[in-house]
């Protein structure tokens, strides 16, 4: 076993990082000593014939050793709060964002840099980094499959990158129109009738007499090659054609003027509905603007949908709007998802040779492009030796870093799947001529003559550290390249981030059993079990078997064999089972990201209300992640990230999603955007099936704990009600309720009888304490539906407002007879909006003589506002059937979306009812739109009436309950003696 190349990698793998518990401290001690001898060296020879200039009797001062024993103490401090305070990428238990312990060579290779802090801005500042850079720009090139005419480059960041990358291609774009400008109106007018080039569609035409639907179609490679042909053919300079040209770049003019007088339309980028956020930032930096990068859907595995591409280009065409270029991701954020760039490649090779249209193609591999190093070649121990294989890529991922080089651009990040120190992105060009498109000189930055091409001549940035490419660099140097460096280490955590898939798609129990990660000891707890049975958990990648469409029985099936013949093996069976090790090879994403959803049952109903699953979801992200300094790492069993779905963004695919999650009745999917959790597994550690049971296990407890908390929220049970009082001559009851528990989500308005001397009783409190709330509430529990139907034998009490814990009533025993409702709306996620609304609406209700309002709940969070014998001044009247009925009253001079969430009162958190833009104290007048319902107000009808209200006396306004979460133990006890 020992000869076992799987065991011999491994243990090379572990040859390159510090280690989860410092196994490799004393090497990383050793090569830090190494590193500051050399730099205390350095100081001592260079001009060894200088003084000392701190001397010995400086250090003897008390000034001097109070300064000394503040900076030792305060680095003691410092140090021991970041070990505690840190999250602890370098453990195998973090799966969160796209972090893991840094290679011993990037550690080692940015502090030497550091040491000397040099500036890549410019080579007289950084000589040696400079180099550096160049070499590492290069070796990504190479990596990622372009030739020796391609250039590469470290940024600060994968945003930064993409910057620079839009800035080149809509420079690109706009560089035609500039050449011509040039020679109609500048010092290249001796080109005229001379200069010929090819069209897209290879038709060679007199530049002059291009139209601007052809200048805005050259192939990229085309105008690239413009200032060469120029030299060759004309024999024109590079300082010759700058200078001509300078006075029409959009670098000078901006893009507007080049659109105006061409009279063309802004142009596009289309990009997967999965990008990443610095691409509309880097559309408003630009002046491209966001609104101009065009979301492309996806398929069902987040990758861009070509058909969708077709259909947008060729909308873009037929408008005669302009393509900047399409970009490709190889490696989403969210899903690690790759776009068929391949695909993309054939697509622009149709529209250059149908449409006579071109554009840029620009792969953004932040995460992914390192993973181009799976496919290139490379030109007995003691103790414990893990047997840990590495996962080849699927065919599909490896089809497209095949074709990565077909790109004019690619985005890769080594301080992501590169293992190395931020800050350092990275950007390459297939052609070297891009960067000029980029280029910003300066005395301070570029010398004419430097041996070293400085290499912040080019891109976004100015000032950035030379220890970022020197890191970089020596880790490029330590792991390698290739297939045995870093395709292996990438491999290895592939194959880790595959077993962890393997628990998310089998973690609902099957009939017969259960996977090993959840096994308890001693008497099964029963709470426990049915937990077990709640809890759903869905990988946004489908099985095969789903994929393949098979039956429900085939789907388990496939499951079964996952669990026994995958997760309860070791990694050596595993991997010498060649039928097994193939159908691992086929599960999960394109590279070493999951992302899924949970979900939980009630009984046997599973949950059907987005908001809830959102809940479930944002409640085990908060429980697997830290959020401030405050929150301890080591609490955490392990860490997991979380991100959304967006309707409009995701579309088949999250529609596809919600169906396999159980957000659907059959009939009526559920509304809303979704949240997911995702793990990001970069680490080779965590594959012994042993330690990652440990981990799927501490999961599930986890989860189990949110679902707990679920069904407290959402389990019907009978409960106490309490209802606000309205009215003296006719009792209207208006429901207290809470978004957050299934019991009270409903805005419920009734009116009914009380006995004769409950009234009289009740209207004698109301005279000797005008403005004062009173309320009824249920003496036993019981559920709404109940409660409202006819014959109900309910027994009420009477309340001053809500009362403390074991006050007495005022009155118990209270029969409520002929109960009527006049609103029962559900507050449940589906029914509410996603904005508030823009005016503020009320139920409007009562009789001619008492009329009453209650604040629509439309959204949430929200305040229950209930105002009782308001005034009316209407144009025209309400009827009494009308007022019975109730209708919707909108204040048209509250403006309710601008000042959401309400404000509150620090120390009570109550309502601000008088507060700017609010104003609903006694005696406010407020303009007011009657309609029949809320919907005609939504849909721009006309209302039935307008005309004023004034708020009356009494009005109840309540925050906390409405909003409160029943799970949160601290609350609930308010929830429990609420009345």
């Amino acid at each position: 076993m020992a000869d076992d190349d799987n065991i011999t990698q491994h243990a090379l793998v572990s040859s390159w990082f510090l280690g989860p518990r410092a196994e490799n401290f004393q090497v990383l001690h050793d090569l830090f000593g190494t590193v500051l001898n050399h730099q205390a060296q350095a100081r001592k020879t260079l001009y060894a014939g200088d003084p000392e200039f701190i001397t010995e009797g400086m250090k003897e001062l008390e000034d001097y050793q109070n300064s000394i024993k503040t900076l030792t103490s305060d680095v003691d401090k410092l140090s021991l709060e970041l070990a505690a305070k840190s999250v602890p990428f370098w453990s195998p238990r973090y799966n969160a964002h796209m972090n893991m312990d840094v290679a011993l060579s990037s550690i080692v290779g940015y502090m030497t840099a550091m040491m000397y802090n040099p500036n890549n801005v410019a080579t007289e500042a950084s000589p040696h980094t400079t180099k550096l850079e160049r070499e590492v720009g290069q070796e990504l090139a190479r990596m990622l499959g372009y030739g020796t005419d391609s250039w590469g480059h470290i940024t600060c960041d994968g945003s930064v990158a993409n910057l620079e990358a839009i800035w080149a291609i809509r420079n690109l774009k706009f560089y035609p129109f500039s050449l011509k400008r040039a020679i109609e109106e500048g010092s290249l007018n001796f080109l005229a009738g001379e200069f010929e080039v090819k069209t897209s569609t290879g038709d060679a035409k007199l530049f002059t007499e291009l139209s601007t639907w052809e200048l805005l179609n050259l192939k990229p490679s085309t105008i690239l090659e413009i200032p060469s042909t120029l030299a060759e053919q004309y024999s024109i300079s590079s300082t010759f054609l700058q200078a001509a040209l300078k006075p029409y770049l959009i670098q000078t003019t901006g893009k507007s003027v080049i659109e105006q007088k061409y009279g063309f339309e802004p142009g596009k980028f289309l990009i997967s509905a999965t990008k990443h956020y610095s691409w509309p930032k880097g559309g408003a930096i630009s002046g491209i603007g966001s609104i101009n990068f065009i979301d492309v859907d996806v398929d069902e595995e987040a990758r861009m949908d070509t058909n969708d591409l077709r259909k947008r280009l060729k909308e873009c065409v037929d408008a005669k709007i302009p393509i900047y270029g399409v970009v490709a991701i190889i490696g989403s954020t969210e899903h690690g998802a790759c776009d068929p760039v391949a695909e993309i490649v054939k697509i622009r090779d149709e529209f250059e040779r149908d449409e006579g249209v071109s554009f840029a193609i620009h792969c953004d591999a932040a995460w992914g492009g390192y993973f181009a190093a799976t496919l290139r070649e490379r030109g007995d121990q003691d103790g414990f030796l893990p047997y840990v294989p590495a996962m080849p890529l699927q065919p599909y991922t490896m089809k497209q870093l095949r074709n990565l080089h077909h790109a004019e651009s690619i985005t890769i990040d080594p301080h992501k799947s590169g293992y190395i120190n931020y800050p350092a992105g990275g950007l390459c060009y297939r052609d070297q001529r891009m960067r000029y498109l980029v280029t910003w000189t300066s005395p301070i930055v570029f010398h004419q003559g430097d041996a070293l091409e400085s290499m912040g001549v080019y891109g976004v940035e100015g000032s950035k550290p030379g220890a970022a490419a020197t890191a970089a660099w020596l880790t490029h140097k330590t792991i390698g390249l290739h297939n045995d460096g870093y395709g292996r280490l990438l491999g290895e955590a592939v194959f880790s981030c595959t077993k962890l898939y393997c628990y998310w798609a089998t973690m609902a129990p099957s009939p017969e059993s259960e996977s090993g990660a959840d096994e308890t000891q001693g008497e099964p707890d029963p709470e426990h079990e049915s937990l077990k049975k709640s809890l759903v958990v869905v990988p946004l990648i489908r099985l095969p078997a789903e994929k393949a469409g098979e039956s429900p029985e085939a789907i388990e099936a496939q499951k079964e064999l996952i669990r026994n013949k995958i997760l309860n093996r070791t990694n050596e069976e595993l991997f010498e089972d060649k039928k097994t090790w193939k159908l691992l090879c086929e599960l999960a994403g394109d590279l070493m990201i999951n992302a899924f959803a949970c979900n939980f049952k009630i009984g046997d109903d599973i949950n059907q209300d987005v908001g809830e699953a959102n809940y479930l979801n944002q409640w085990i992200f908060s429980q697997l992640s830290v959020s401030s300094d405050k929150d301890v790492a080591a609490a955490r069993p392990l860490f997991l990230t979380s991100s959304v779905f967006g309707e409009e963004a995701y579309g088949r695919c999250l529609r596809t999603f919600k169906t396999r999650l159980g957000l659907d009745d059959g009939i009526n999917l559920a509304r809303g955007d979704l949240r997911f959790l995702v793990n990001v597994t970069m680490s080779p550690w965590p594959t012994s099936p042993d330690f990652m049971k440990t981990i799927v296990k501490d999961f599930k407890a986890v989860a189990l704990e949110g679902i707990k908390r679920c069904i407290k929220r959402n389990k019907l049970s009978p409960d106490v009600h309490g209802f606000v009082i309205q009215g003296v001559d006719e009792i209207y009851l208006t429901h207290i309720p809470m978004f957050n528990m299934a019991n009270h989500r409903w805005q419920l308005v009734i009116t009914g009888d009380l006995p004769p001397d409950v009234v009289e009783y009740y209207k004698k409190l109301r005279s000797e304490n005008p403005g004062v709330v009173y309320t009824l509430a249920n003496m036993e529990k019981e559920t709404l539906e109940n409660l409202l139907k006819p014959g109900s034998s309910t027994k009420w009490r009477l309340d001053v407002g809500i009362p403390p814990p074991g006050a007495p009533p005022l009155k118990d025993n209270i029969e409520l007879s002929n109960i009527r409702v006049i609103v029962k709306e559900s507050m449940s996620y589906a029914a509410l909006e996603t904005t508030y609304p823009d005016r503020m609406p009320f139920y409007l209700y009562g009789n001619k003589n008492e009329v009453h309002l209650d604040h629509l709940l439309k959204a949430s969070p929200n305040a229950q506002i209930s105002h009782e014998r308001v005034t009316l001044d209407l144009e025209s009247s309400l009827s009494d059937e009308q007022l019975r009925k109730g209708v919707v009253a909108v204040l048209d001079d509250v403006f309710e979306n601008s000042i959401q969430p309400l404000p509150l009162d620090n120390d009570t958190n109550r309502v601000l009812l008088e507060s700017a833009g609010l104003s609903l104290t006694k005696g406010a007048v407020h303009s007011m739109s009657v309609y029949e319902t809320y919907e005609q107000y939504k849909n721009g009808s006309a209302p039935i009436t307008t005309g004023k209200v004034t708020i009356g006396e009494t009005t109840f306004a309540n925050w906390p309950a409405v909003n409160m979460d029943p799970a949160d133990e601290e609350k609930e006890e308010e929830h429990k003696h609420k009345h």
